[in-house]
């Protein structure tokens, strides 16, 4: 099933008195910022938010995002895909004093009339990549498990080399 793209901006807020749902897709070409940090997406994020009032009156927003980003792991610098899969339960703010006294389960949205949608897609994005992506799977080099070896490893290996390969054998049966 192909699902449309998600609008630019919305009035969250007019949504949320109705009980709306939104579901779209973006792209990478949609989100500059995580672009500008070295992040591509593998295929077009999904993105669904259910909008609502809570029991105070405030609006709601349960952001769910899945997608698979293409990032660099940071062991063997090769690209490797990245499950991303967000959930988010925000409530809209218009100033940070009304952000402080949220209750804990609410991640503060601060909103204008209209909300850019795609700003906080990129938002939670960003906020759901590793600091340090890495194959799950032993992916060294050759080069680099040579320089993590233990000073016993490489003084094993010189020695295992050396007995199979003297360059001055040779010599030495030339000698006797």
């Amino acid at each position: 099933m192909k699902t449309a793209p998600l609008p630019k901006q919305l009035d969250l807020r007019g949504l949320a008195a109705r009980g709306a749902e939104v579901a779209g897709t973006v792209s990478s070409e949609d989100l500059p910022r995580l672009t500008s940090a070295g992040v591509r997406l593998a295929d077009l994020a999904h993105v669904a938010l259910r909008l609502s009032k809570d029991e105070a009156g405030r609006t709601v927003v349960d952001a769910r995002i899945n997608a698979t980003a293409v990032l660099q792991c940071q062991r063997c610098l090769q690209e490797m895909p990245w499950p991303l899969a967000t959930s988010t339960l925000m409530a809209c703010v218009w100033k940070d004093e009304e952000a402080a006294a949220l209750p804990g389960r609410y991640e503060p949205l601060l909103v204008e009339e209209d909300a850019n949608l795609r700003e906080i897609v990129e938002e939670e994005l960003l906020l759901a990549l590793p600091a340090f992506p890495l194959h799950e799977n032993d992916c060294k080099t050759a080069e680099q498990a040579a320089a993590l070896a233990t000073p016993e490893e490489v003084e094993s290996a010189l020695s295992d080399d050396a007995d199979k390969q003297n360059p001055f054998g040779v010599l030495e049966q030339l000698k006797n």
